[in-house]
């Protein structure tokens, strides 16, 4: 027999109804699965922020070693402080010990820049977090509404007002996916207020970070300067003995020349490069003076001399140009810096730039940790390579500049010829 008309439309009554489940159904999944693909972007967000604070506990370690060193330095120099006989090796001493002050200070700035990209990264992850809060409680409010307008119709009420017991069974299955999304919007609002509040608390440690890492570094700087004070004074002593002129002046001797072999092979390499496109670089046009114009005196030029204190004779390697500390030191022409280190002996604080066509310019006795560039840098014309100061072999604040071409050092105010100099007696 045929279906009656009555079950006809009882069938069509009952799909309509499992249709509108199924819709209701699907647009419950999507509401349930926005917060689960928010916490995803964050867990991806997160990682960078791992591997920011993983490299700052890398570098508290590094800066323990370092302090430790330091440390053992000065027990060295406490062992030699009141033998004046050991003069030379307080110096040594001194050098060592600003070069591991120098290593700290490199380290609290990794620390102060590395935090400085956690807190950027950390506020993103807060504006993120907040925006999901907001989201979360916005749903929670138009539930609210929702069913305040529906007359506050009870769950149970929904269920006895089914007219079958198909009806039911539709009815029970909406209400237990409706109890489960109401369920899900107070979770939801939950765990984004829990967000919010951990993000921010991660945030205000990375401050404080920050700030303690900024403190530390002028704790740093100030031990620096009372360092550099205590190796003058060890310098201005040894200045009273002609044998200690003599020997620091072989000490310096001897570390050019381990310098100058050291560039030789750099040097070698970096033409290497430069011939076949590997560097590349733009010189510029002629050779810019690298300090202030007004500053044309020149101390002690370059080639063989008379030594002042000893009296002996002795080949200089450069061109001495004094000017005020803090004067910014720029590059002649452009180029690929060769070498940016510290030689206590000899050249203190120097950087090497390769120009090119095998010249290559040294800028040396810069100030301590003024250097603005590193090895294998590449350096415009007129770019700031570091500060004049009075580091190494320095009686007073000058720029010592030397020139060399195919790794021959040459006069260098001969990259000059419209200028006139000051020149000594």
């Amino acid at each position: 027999m045929g279906k009656t008309p009555q079950n006809k439309q009882k069938k069509q009554k009952m799909d309509k109804r499992r249709v509108f489940s199924v819709i209701i159904c699907v647009l419950l999944a999507l509401a349930l699965l926005l917060p689960l693909l928010s916490t995803a972007i964050l867990n991806a967000g997160a990682v960078t922020q791992a591997e920011l604070r993983e490299q700052i506990s890398g570098l508290k370690g590094a800066a323990g070693e370092a302090t430790a060193k330091k440390k053992e330095l000065q027990e060295q120099l406490n062992a030699v402080q009141n033998d004046k006989a050991q003069a030379m090796r307080k110096k040594e001493l001194l050098a060592q010990q600003l070069a591991a002050i120098d290593a700290e200070l490199a380290n609290t700035q990794s620390q102060i820049d590395t935090y400085t990209q956690l807190i950027v990264a950390e506020e993103q992850a807060l504006e993120e977090a907040q925006n999901r809060e907001t989201a979360a409680y916005d749903r929670f409010c138009q539930r609210a509404r929702s069913m305040e307008e529906s007359g506050d119709i009870s769950y149970w009420s929904v269920l006895f007002s089914a007219s079958d017991f198909s009806d039911l069974l539709d009815r029970l299955a909406m209400v237990d996916l409706i109890m489960e999304y109401d369920n899900s919007v107070v979770d939801a609002l939950v765990t984004a207020r829990q967000e919010v509040e951990a993000t921010l608390a991660s945030l205000n440690e990375a401050r404080t970070g920050l700030e303690e890492q900024k403190a530390q570094q002028e704790l740093q700087r100030a031990e620096q300067a009372s360092k550099v004070a205590e190796s003058q004074a060890v310098l201005d002593e040894l200045k009273q003995s002609e044998a200690n002129w003599e020997a620091l002046v072989a000490a310096a001797d001897a570390e050019e020349e381990r310098i100058a072999k050291e560039l030789a092979k750099k040097e070698k390499e970096l033409e290497r490069k430069i011939a076949e496109g590997q560097i590349t670089f733009d010189p510029g046009t002629g050779y810019l003076y690298p300090l202030p114009a007004s500053y044309t005196r020149i101390t002690s030029v370059f080639g063989p001399r008379t030594h002042p204190i000893t009296g002996k004779y002795h080949n200089h390697s450069g061109t001495d140009i004094p000017a005020p500390g803090g004067t910014s030191v720029k590059s002649v022409k452009g180029g690929v810096v060769v070498t940016s280190a510290y030689a206590p002996s000899s050249y203190g604080e120097y950087v090497v730039v390769n120009h090119g066509n095998g010249i290559t310019t040294l800028y040396a006795h810069m100030q301590r940790g003024s250097r603005k560039v590193k090895e294998g840098d590449i350096v415009s014309q007129g770019q700031v390579l570091g500060l004049v100061g009075s580091t190494g072999s320095s009686t007073g604040n000058h720029l010592h500049l030397e020139l060399r071409k195919n790794g021959v050092r040459q006069n260098a105010l001969t990259m000059f010829p419209s200028m006139s100099f000051q020149l000594p007696d």
